[in-house]
């Protein structure tokens, strides 16, 4: 990868942080359409390998998910202090956390990253979805993440779906 090689090949993802996640995708539902929704935790029993600020760290977060045309539109609640998507709400409220970009190699992109001197805010990996949200502040305008999704992998069903079919 070289400076001239774009690092990041597209947008997949947007990620808000919320106070209630509940209220804010029956908010968005109802007033806009935006949904339906999927649902999940993720806490230490779902997730391995967790980090905050370069930090071994446990967190928990519940997070909806749906699609607004070829962009994923993800809300999240943080459950505890211990991610800096409580941070960011803390600090400056609801809004953007962070946006997913694509790139062509996770593990390529990371040693790149690091080279470049720049750490994660967390990290983890979900029933082998890696996830990485680099410490971008100073550098881009949002915090980047990118994921790792193998070969015939997916999510986990989600805990429930909103609204309800």
């Amino acid at each position: 990868m070289s400076p001239r090689m774009p690092v990041f090949g597209g947008i997949s993802e947007i990620i808000i942080v919320v106070r209630d996640l509940d209220e804010a995708i029956r908010k968005q539902w109802e007033l806009f359409g935006i949904g339906p929704w999927e649902i999940w935790t993720l806490n230490p029993a779902t997730v391995s390998e967790m980090t905050m600020h370069d930090q071994r760290r446990d967190f928990a977060i519940r997070f909806a998910l749906t699609k607004i045309g070829d962009v994923y539109w993800e809300l999240i609640e943080p459950l505890d202090e211990h991610s800096t998507y409580y941070e960011t709400l803390r600090d400056k409220g609801e809004g953007v956390h962070n946006i997913v970009f694509e790139v062509q190699d996770y593990d390529q992109t990371c040693a790149f990253m690091r080279k470049k001197g720049i750490g994660t805010h967390n990290s983890g990996n979900w029933q082998g979805v890696r996830f990485v949200n680099f410490a971008t502040s100073g550098h881009l305008p949002v915090i980047a993440e990118i994921f790792d999704v193998p070969e015939g992998a997916s999510f986990p069903p989600p805990e429930r779906v909103y609204p309800e079919n």
